[in-house]
């Protein structure tokens, strides 16, 4: 079974409509972080599967730790995360399907960067997944595309072996580089780009944005000793050849 992972905060104008659509593909399990405008029942009316309400608000990271205990405790083979906020476009989950068929010991993106249609975009935010994608590649000595998509697909077996210590934004980084790390095959797939008629994300570029590069740089000073490590390391003498002296 996939099931569609949703974490929400404050998205009762957007939620009914996104788990409407993604029903249609997947059962759907809404994380609602401590809303306070009725999204958990906004999502129960607009049939999803299922519904896990935190009294107050603790973030996505731990929206996102709560929805995969759940999704793992249920039997799923594995989780697709998409946003409540109708950014993501439901209709782009057979895409996701489909790759894990073909695919399934792969964690699966969603690139927006290959998408042919939808919205623009923004310079800014196209710099900054850039950015993203060489200094997850530099760590992971792999090359990925669109490393700050939550439009993911999660292995179950992937989610059962992590183990997630970060929090907001940065964990779903950290998931994406400890699965790089024990040699996780990455699959991407193209996704629609929704940005206009939506609500505004709630993803800040500079407080998220910032953690997130301060997460890539201690990983990334950590590689670096690694390898500097291994480069200085001496070599193994060489084992001479056993010559007998028999007649």
């Amino acid at each position: 079974m996939i099931l569609a992972l949703v974490p929400a905060f404050d998205e009762a104008a957007t939620i009914g409509a996104v788990v409407r659509r993604t029903r249609a593909h997947v059962a759907v399990l809404v994380v609602d972080d401590g809303s306070s405008d009725g999204t958990a029942e906004t999502a129960r009316r607009a049939g999803a599967t299922s519904v896990v309400r935190h009294e107050r608000r603790r973030g996505k990271g731990a929206a996102l730790r709560s929805g995969f205990a759940t999704a793992l405790r249920w039997g799923a083979s594995a989780v697709v995360t998409l946003d409540g906020d109708g950014q993501h476009d439901p209709d782009d989950l057979g895409r996701f399907v489909a790759a894990a068929r073909g695919h399934p010991q792969a964690l699966v993106l969603g690139d927006r960067l290959a998408a042919v249609d939808g919205d623009p975009v923004p310079v800014l935010r196209r710099g900054a997944i850039r950015a993203a994608d060489w200094g997850v590649g530099w760590i992971g000595g792999v090359s990925v595309r669109d490393t700050q998509s939550g439009y993911r697909l999660y292995p179950a077996a992937l989610l059962r072996e992590a183990t997630l210590r970060r929090e907001g934004f940065v964990l779903e980084t950290e998931l994406l580089l400890d699965a790089i790390r024990v040699g996780w095959p990455i699959v991407s797939v193209p996704v629609r780009r929704i940005y206009r008629g939506c609500r505004r994300s709630r993803f800040r570029a500079v407080a998220d944005g910032g953690r997130i590069a301060a997460y890539l740089g201690s990983e990334a000073l950590g590689a670096l000793r690694l390898r500097l490590r291994t480069w200085r390391a001496p070599r193994p003498a060489a084992i001479q050849p056993r010559v007998s002296m028999e007649a």
